[in-house]
């Protein structure tokens, strides 16, 4: 409201009460436990807690570059190639190098908190030579937040990129350029999961696509009732906000958190999760589409 994209407050029987939501609530609740229990394999006996806990028997723990090296794929791949190689950390380097240069040059010898840190962080980078090790490293160096500490930045760096060159903003307004009073949650659910990827962030996400989703759905509604209006700008709300929590499972950022507290001690990487996200979210991505589309508020 204080940006003047909304004259007044949605009710909350639109969005958190509303039909819509409390049946994809319920979907969750009982349709994934029964979807993740169908896909459990029935000839092949899964691996146990205790093939996948950690040796106690090394007498040493091996060196940085050793573990890193344990974690490569028996196949080539693009991505391990990357995480095993030296030009991504350089290039990455090379990126921050200039904007510290530039902020030193725009604001004097300005060595703030935010700025320290980010210098140490490219300067780790560029010493561990590979995303692995010096991935390893900070795992070592800071256990549990070790994801965190590393990924947040980057994810924080694409938000600015996206909400501050506009860079979001078309995109959402591509989308919504094609939008129709029938069509229009699907467009918003499609926005919402698509922009996730760049925005792992649900606020910062919608701050991005939200306004011009909502201006849309003005445009489309002009001449309806203001209730309608309303309802249709909820509907198209609670869609981003499902895209965007469903294409989690493509990129699970929570896993950052949940893998080092439940994997403690266990050879386990957010790789060897994924597999098992890919189908649920198939399934879900065409249910949640007819669910966006046909069930009333």
């Amino acid at each position: 409201m204080k940006a003047g994209i909304l004259s007044s407050k949605i009710p909350t029987s639109y969005t958190l009460g509303s039909v819509l939501n409390l049946s994809m609530i319920a979907l969750f609740i009982v349709g994934a436990p029964l979807l993740f229990l169908l896909f459990i394999p029935k000839s092949h006996k899964g691996k146990t807690l205790q093939d996948l806990l950690k040796s106690n028997n090394q007498s040493q723990e091996p060196t940085i570059k050793a573990e890193a090296e344990s974690f490569k794929l028996p196949i080539k791949a693009i991505s391990d190639t990357l995480n095993n190689g030296f030009f991504l950390p350089l290039f990455i380097f090379l990126l921050g190098l200039i904007y510290v240069i530039q902020h030193l040059w725009t604001n004097g010898f300005d060595l703030n908190f935010n700025i320290m840190i980010f210098m140490f962080l490219m300067i780790g980078l560029l010493l561990h030579k590979t995303p692995m090790r010096y991935s390893v490293a900070m795992k070592r160096a800071s256990s549990n937040i070790s994801g965190v500490l590393f990924q947040y930045p980057f994810y924080a760096g694409i938000m600015g990129i996206m909400l501050y060159t506009g860079i979001g903003e078309r995109l959402a307004e591509g989308l919504v350029s094609v939008m129709t009073i029938d069509t229009y949650p699907f467009f918003a659910y499609l926005t919402g999961g698509f922009v996730n990827f760049a925005i792992p962030s649900a606020g910062g996400e919608f701050a991005v696509v939200g306004p011009s989703m909502i201006e849309a759905v003005k445009a489309l509604g002009t001449g309806l009732p203001e209730a309608t209006v309303t309802e249709m700008i909820s509907r198209a709300s609670l869609s981003v906000a499902y895209g965007e929590s469903l294409s989690n499972m493509l990129q699970p950022f929570f896993i950052l958190l949940v893998l080092p507290v439940m994997g403690a001690g266990v050879k386990l990487q957010a790789r060897d999760v994924m597999g098992y996200l890919v189908l649920p979210f198939l399934c879900f991505f065409v249910l949640q589409i007819l669910m966006v589309l046909f069930i009333p508020l």
